[in-house]
């Protein structure tokens, strides 16, 4: 039974003022470095076979941190991607409340679609496909995927069988730690949004 370590990346400067990143290369400040550096001291003594990042640079920071402690290898996953925000990028969120997709964001998560950018389903999909892909290798044992808080709510939503809607309510903090363990086509929620804390998890 494979176990997912699903990790949202430390908070980066754009995080604190509210400005839509997107996947561009924003790294992490300060408190972001020290929130990832919590989180793999918590994961310290968790046997990790693998570590899997969106390529997005504070991700990839957030998992080099954490992979530091483990000899997992590091892989770099596309589907782990930030969602497409389109032409929300740049911009600050609150600016654009009145957006329709904006306005849909948490209520009609399947159809809010910035222009050019992603439905939540669509994330949903491809992010998926990368960590099916991403078990097949060794589907018994416990992965690490690290990513943002969007997919990570998208990940959740289907291997526990929720609706989009019903999960854009779960806190997904920065470095936060949510656990699944895959049974088959189901799967059980070990833990949510577990911040560092706890010496360690499993």
């Amino acid at each position: 039974m494979p176990t997912l370590l699903l990790i949202r990346h430390g908070e980066t400067d754009w995080n604190r003022s509210g400005q839509v990143m997107g996947n561009q290369p924003i790294p992490l400040n300060q408190t972001g470095e020290q929130q990832a550096r919590a989180c793999a001291d918590m994961l310290a003594q968790t046997p990790i076979a693998g570590i899997f990042t969106s390529p997005v640079l504070r991700a990839v920071q957030t998992a080099e941190i954490v992979g530091r402690l483990h000899s997992a290898p590091l892989h770099h996953l596309s589907g782990l991607s930030e969602i497409g925000v389109g032409d929300w990028i740049n911009r600050y969120w609150k600016d654009f409340a009145e957006d329709p997709a904006k306005r849909d964001w948490y209520s009609h998560p399947d159809r809010a679609r910035p222009v050019g950018g992603e439905t939540l389903r669509e994330v949903q999909q491809r992010a998926v496909a990368a960590v099916e892909q991403a078990l097949l290798a060794a589907p018994e044992t416990t992965y690490a995927f690290v990513s943002h808080g969007d997919v990570i709510r998208a990940l959740l939503a289907h291997y526990l069988r929720l609706d989009l809607a019903t999960l854009r309510h779960a806190r997904i903090d920065h470095a936060g730690v949510s656990g699944l363990e895959l049974t088959g086509s189901e799967a059980q929620l070990l833990f949510l949004n577990h911040r560092p804390g706890l010496s360690r998890l499993l």
